[in-house]
């Protein structure tokens, strides 16, 4: 399944360390408009994408309900990326009604310290009781981006997804875009260690688990029956980024675009683009290219691209010895 994760709007009540969006208080003022928000829904009904309804903070969005609810009437499934202090009874019951089958909260700690280091001063707290609120009303779960930060929580990350009753916790690695600055990542050693605790801790928790942005963790990962594939770069194949002035790129990591949906139809885009095709394709060069899991992984093209300069250049996240 195709996913379109969907940044709505540049409006957000917090401004995070990292924020790869550099949200600000206000919208922009080229963000698509209700109509042109609803034709592009109309544009990829026919490739039945998964849709995430993004920003900033998509709940600042005026129409956000209406553009969910008119995605599910297509037959869409819809979900909801929030940082959870803007929920509470009302807006959950909105969510609830509009059709939306998931919601994800980014919890950048499992204390409130390391949490609010980030997001700001009682925005734990607050994002708690938003999750608190979806509860019996729709199902959600916990993002967890990992930097040099928090990383020594990644573990105790399981048991709190676990206690909030979060069907998934899905485990972000750091690319350091917007406001995410390089002294933020954590090594290349360490994420090798994490992916494989992450792996062996799936093991034996009730929850979904999921990785993103550490395609390597695809030639770690152990198969299992009835849990889909984790890891492996998805950017231009399974997955496109659309920014809130209609951009498309291969994911919100990766500057380069494609085209832009208020030029050209979505489908068109996705079918004909150079620079998506090149990474379908997947001629990669230096040891991706060389790797016996250039399928199955095909490293981070945005971290390539921001070290090599070229989309198909090596990860140098990765310390495969590649013979």
């Amino acid at each position: 399944m195709l996913i379109i994760a969907w940044e709505t709007t540049s409006a957000c009540n917090l401004a995070c360390s990292y924020c790869r969006a550099e949200a600000t208080a206000t919208p922009s003022e080229h963000e698509l408009s209700t109509a042109e928000a609803l034709d592009f829904i109309d544009q990829v009904v026919p490739l039945n994408p998964m849709i995430i309804l993004s920003g900033g903070e998509p709940l600042l969005r005026p129409d956000i309900f209406q553009l969910a609810g008119y995605a599910v009437s297509k037959g869409l499934r819809v979900s909801l990326a929030t940082n959870g202090t803007l929920l509470n009874s009302v807006s959950a019951d909105k969510i609830a009604a509009s059709g939306i089958s998931r919601v994800s909260i980014s919890l950048d700690g499992v204390m409130q310290e390391t949490h609010d280091a980030c997001r700001g001063k009682g925005s734990f707290a607050r994002a708690l009781m938003g999750i608190e609120s979806l509860s019996g009303k729709v199902d959600f779960q916990i993002n967890f981006t990992v930097s040099r930060r928090n990383e020594s929580e990644v573990l105790s990350a399981f048991d709190l997804a676990e206690n909030l009753g979060a069907k998934a916790l899905h485990i972000f690695f750091l690319v350091p875009t917007g406001r995410g600055r390089d002294e933020d990542l954590i090594s290349v050693e360490k994420q090798e260690q994490l992916l494989r605790m992450i792996d062996q801790e799936s093991d034996c928790r009730p929850l979904e688990v999921h990785v993103t942005c550490a395609p390597q963790y695809a030639r770690i990962a152990r198969p299992r029956e009835g849990r889909r594939r984790s890891g492996g770069c998805l950017a231009g194949s399974g997955f496109v980024f659309v920014s809130r002035s209609g951009e498309v790129f291969p994911c919100g990591y990766l500057p380069l675009a494609a085209g832009n949906i208020r030029k050209k139809n979505f489908i068109e885009i996705w079918t004909t683009s150079p620079l998506l095709s090149a990474l379908r394709e997947r001629k990669l060069k230096g040891k991706c290219g060389d790797c016996s899991f250039l399928r199955t992984c095909g490293g981070c093209r945005a971290r390539a691209y921001a070290e090599t300069g070229d989309v198909l250049g090596e990860d140098p996240f990765c310390n495969l010895e590649v013979v």
